[in-house]
């Protein structure tokens, strides 16, 4: 939940399908991510039974088009039936069995946070610009970094502009 996951109710409906899900959680916006917090299987039949609703949700995402992914963390010490292979193949799988801590274990789930230090507080787009200077021959480079304010959309296009002109223009600028 620290980490902007939300519960699911326990039925689930995708597209036209409904699912029975116990333990279904939401990633944030910006992961697509469904993860299953699930007991690790003790025999074969239940082992079956996980890989089916897998499955079931997998194929109910891809008919719908969703662009999200299926996350099963499974919890426990290995059994002697080990059907992970296939689980492998509709998922990511990740196993907490005690061997690490857990947050190490559920990592790729987990949002980065990277400590704050006096450099990350700096605004990086005018140290740039104080590097490069006012050199007349970053005049085409300085639009660039200055349609950083705007976002990587506003990037891309001023780059576009930038190699087009530069095509257009083959005497003047060096491509």
């Amino acid at each position: 939940m620290d980490n902007g996951y939300v519960e699911m109710s326990n039925k689930v409906t995708v597209g036209d399908i409904q699912l029975e899900i116990s333990d279904l959680w939401e990633s944030p916006q910006e992961n697509m991510d469904l993860s299953m917090i699930i007991e690790r299987p003790d025999s074969r039949e239940s082992e079956l039974r996980l890989y089916w609703l897998v499955q079931r949700l997998a194929r109910a995402l891809d008919s719908a088009s969703s662009r999200r992914t299926v996350t099963v963390i499974l919890i426990g010490e290995p059994s002697q039936n080990s059907g992970l292979s296939e689980l492998l193949e509709l998922a990511r799988v990740l196993v907490v069995d005690g061997s690490l801590a857990t947050e190490r274990m559920i990592g790729p789930l987990l949002r980065l946070r990277l400590p704050v230090t006096a450099t990350s507080q700096l605004d990086g787009i005018a140290d740039v610009v104080i590097a490069i200077g006012k050199n007349q021959s970053t005049r085409d480079l300085m639009r660039i970094i200055h349609a950083a304010e705007a976002g990587a959309g506003a990037v891309t296009d001023r780059y576009r502009v930038w190699l087009e002109e530069s095509f257009l223009n083959k005497g003047s600028s060096d491509v």
